[in-house]
């Protein structure tokens, strides 16, 4: 379609002059000849011919310029066929010239040029709307550039081993949180024919290992699988298929697909819900990987690609996607998101918004509400080049990205990279994880357990996960600046809960936390961990609503079941005075237990003092440890 389009317009272009020269206009007459029967590489030699007979004939400069455009690509061609033009007819008035340079030299980072021929460009206001409104953007992108490129951010970019880069392109980098498992998508070539793959390089030692197909069930011969996001814990991967099952374009779909043990699970289209007609793409997982933003050319955006999200329920089941709004959205095109783990950050590309060039890199970061305007990373992060997408670790100390092969120009080739993250365009709160596995307490086999992780200042869940049923494993997110209640439940178990502070810490590091979950039977206990009470006080705190509301859940789903709630308190102060706190901190939580409908009769209040201290008291820790609530089976 494009060769049919570039050989229409190359026949309507105007003709200003001819040459003075006969022969020179007898070369170019035999080139339009050539053109007309679609004998390219006949015809150019026929232009360069007649420019040795006259070297400023125009016509000829124009007819090699588009050429050389739209076969070879060739910016030098092109700058010195159309400045030749300009050179040679000062006067010279096809818009089409103008345009092009200005594109060409913004795309080598010549941005004063560029901004020149773009201005003259747009005061030809005859020309197609759409081009002119592409020309002005570019000339903001000129001024944005022009302004702020002296305004370098130091970075060390590193190349990846080859070991890694061994394949003909590899891009899109993504990692688990521990930054163990580096996952991407390679494109190479089977004879003649290319396809994509999605890989992954398992860092052993503290050194990238070789780069190997992910799994035979997501990798096929007959489709190209690319574009893929991996969920923190490295147990769910997202990505894209192009042109694949049931459907009868070569536009991309979004598929799923699940990680028991090292195996994973044959890829699931996600639905007409998740799905347009159109092509949906570049998706980016959330770190419990129940969220995800994706670019999308569906209907009812902003641009041409706008990003998307769509949430998981408890159920299983993906929301309809919903626009980023138009702060996020521009009228061009925006695509590449990589929300932070976090979810407070997001990182994605654009060619609208002012930047150094067609696609820069941009961030936006999300109050408890709304999201920012959208801020360009700067340069070098961004260049004259396409910065198509990147990837930032959970600690927001490391980046990843692809770039074509920097030692040789045009290559065509794109390899995997890394640079240390600029504080100054760093995510907005930095994650760490916990992780471990989950046992039945008393045959200390695996068990799939579901684990969520909630803010207790906010009351909401911020990971919702299940372990392995192979290997017990689990990995949640953790977030700086917050208090956080853990629990992990299964049917037939007591849950577990546990609290994390990471408030006002110097380090803040990852968690390693076995879960061993015990069978629900009489004279069994759970420690409630996030209840909360001032010193001397029996009055409940706030943070205590969560735990008390899992109390509460647990109760329902096992209606059989009559409990005591019982009060513990450390070895400081009156025993008298201990034993009546704790009776008092006890029946708080009968009296909120009762009060959201469970039946004063299955459950008590008793106060045991310090009368069974869990440690010695003979530190604080020891101390906080022996000051508790417990719910017992009776």
């Amino acid at each position: 379609m494009q060769k049919t389009v570039l050989f229409i317009f190359i026949f309507q272009s105007f003709i200003y002059s001819q040459s003075s020269n006969k022969k020179a206009q007898k070369l170019y007459d035999d080139a339009i000849i050539k053109l007309q029967t679609r004998q390219f590489d006949l015809a150019k030699n026929l232009f360069e011919d007649a420019l040795k007979k006259d070297e400023c004939f125009v016509d000829a400069h124009y007819q090699l310029g588009i050429l050389y455009k739209q076969y070879e690509r060739n910016t030098d061609k092109i700058k010195f066929h159309f400045e030749n033009i300009l050179r040679c007819n000062p006067n010279y008035q096809n818009p089409f010239v103008f345009r092009i340079l200005g594109e060409t030299y913004l795309h080598e980072g010549n941005y004063k040029e560029s901004k020149k021929n773009l201005s003259t460009y747009i005061t030809f206001e005859k020309e197609p709307i759409q081009y002119l409104t592409k020309s002005k953007n570019l000339l903001r992108h000129c001024d944005f550039a022009l302004q702020n490129i002296s305004n370098k951010i130091e970075i060390n970019v590193r190349k990846l081993p080859d070991i890694v880069n061994n394949h003909k392109s590899q891009y899109f980098p993504v990692a688990t949180a521990d930054q163990q498992n580096l996952v991407f998508t390679i494109r190479d070539y089977i004879g003649f024919q290319e396809y994509e793959d999605i890989y992954v390089s398992k860092k052993i030692n503290g050194v990238w290992g070789q780069a190997q197909s992910i799994s035979d069930n997501i990798n096929s011969a007959k489709y190209n699988e690319g574009t893929c996001s991996i969920s923190a814990d490295g147990k769910t991967l997202a990505f894209a298929i192009c042109g694949g099952p049931n459907r009868t374009d070569k536009d991309c779909d979004l598929y799923i697909s699940y990680k028991n043990g090292d195996i994973w699970s044959v890829p699931a289209n996600m639905g007409e819900n998740v799905n347009s007609p159109a092509w949906d793409s570049q998706p980016s997982l959330s770190g419990d990987g129940k969220t995800i933003y994706f670019s999308s050319k569906r209907k009812g955006g902003f641009g041409e690609e706008d990003i998307w999200m769509t949430q998981c329920d408890l159920n299983g089941r993906w929301s309809t996607p919903v626009n980023m709004g138009d702060l996020i959205n521009s009228k061009g095109r925006e695509v590449a998101p990589f929300i932070h783990p976090s979810l407070t950050t997001l990182y994605f590309s654009s060619d609208y918004h002012p930047g150094f060039g067609s696609f820069d890199l941009f961030v936006s970061f999300r109050d408890s509400v709304n999201w920012s305007e959208p801020r360009n990373l700067g340069f070098p992060i961004n260049s004259h080049l396409d910065e198509s997408a990147i990837f930032i670790t959970s600690d927001c100390k490391k980046a990843y990205f692809s770039a074509e092969e920097q030692s040789i120009k045009k290559s065509d080739r794109y390899l995997l990279y890394e640079f240390d993250m600029p504080k100054s365009v760093s995510c907005q709160n930095t994650s760490t994880y916990i992780q471990g596995k989950t046992y039945d307490s008393y045959s200390k086999n695996y068990i799939a357990a579901s684990v969520e992780v909630i803010n207790l200042k906010t009351n909401k869940t911020e990971s919702f996960l299940t372990s392995d049923r192979i290997d017990g494993t689990y990995l949640a997110i953790l977030n700086e600046n917050t208090d956080y209640g853990l629990y992990a439940t299964k049917p037939g178990y007591l849950y577990k809960s546990h609290t994390f502070s990471f408030k006002n810490l110097q380090t803040f590091d990852p968690i390693n936390l076995d879960i061993y979950l015990d069978p629900i039977k009489k004279g069994s206990s759970i420690t409630l961990k996030n209840i909360f009470f001032n010193t001397g006080k029996f009055e409940l705190e706030n943070g205590s609503q969560t735990e008390l509301d899992k109390l509460i859940t647990f109760l329902n789903q096992n209606l059989e079941l009559k409990v005591e709630i019982s009060g513990h308190t450390d070895n400081v102060g009156l025993k008298t005075n201990n034993m009546i706190l704790s009776t008092k901190r006890a029946q708080s939580v009968v009296n909120y237990l009762v009060d959201k409908g469970i039946e004063e009769t299955r459950i008590i209040a008793k106060g045991y003092g310090d009368t069974q201290p869990k440690i010695e008291n003979s530190t604080e820790d020891n101390k906080q440890l022996n000051r508790r609530i417990e719910c017992k089976i009776l």
